[in-house]
């Protein structure tokens, strides 16, 4: 029993933070030129939050949808599994998400179409330019190359940091926050100890 509290956090993390990050450079070489549709899911996103048209929730919902199950099978099961043996259940939790979203926000409409909140609201877009704009030019920020940048509807965090202002910015069911917050805690305490 002694020796098992000998081991860190870092002892479970069979990566390192060079491989880490190579995912993304290689994954960005290989799914080039999707940056731009990337780019354009984020200018349409926040076009219908600044013009709030009736159908702004189910589209905005759709968009997500696509970028959850991309992220789960490209990048997730296709790359990250390369190095990290779990990799295919974040996958699949990401499925799951997916398919939340799709219900409650496409099928079911059970996102409200706005918040009565101005100070919330703000917030959530505060939190969703962030995401959009500042989030592929953490990389270089860093000192690591642009290539291994993350974009939202690419990558995991900035979609789920996105996704995570989108739920806010509306009056979402609470069951929509729960894989996007487990994701944050892994991915937090897996960059952490890297």
């Amino acid at each position: 029993m002694g020796d098992l509290a000998s081991y860190q956090l870092s002892d479970f993390i069979l990566f390192s933070e060079t491989a880490y990050y190579r995912q993304f450079e290689f994954y960005n070489q290989a799914i080039w030129p999707l940056h731009l549709v990337a780019i354009l899911f984020s200018f349409a996103i926040i076009y219908m939050l600044w013009k709030k048209p009736g159908w702004a929730v189910r589209a905005i919902t759709g968009l997500l949808v696509a970028s959850w199950l991309w992220v789960a099978w490209a990048f997730l099961y296709q790359r990250f599994y390369q190095i990290h043996v779990v990799a295919n259940w974040y996958a699949l939790g990401f499925v799951v998400q997916a398919g939340l979203l799709a219900w409650y926000g496409v099928i079911k409409e059970r996102i409200d179409k706005g918040i009565s909140n101005q100070c919330r609201e703000q917030l959530a877009i505060a939190l969703l330019a962030l995401v959009l704009i500042g989030y592929p030019f953490v990389a270089v920020v860093s000192g690591r190359s642009w290539m291994q940048s993350e974009m939202f509807a690419l990558a995991p965090d900035p979609l789920v940091l996105a996704t995570l202002a989108i739920l806010f910015f509306y009056k979402s069911p609470v069951v929509l926050y729960v894989i996007p917050i487990i994701w944050v805690v892994i991915s937090s305490m897996t960059l952490y100890v890297m």
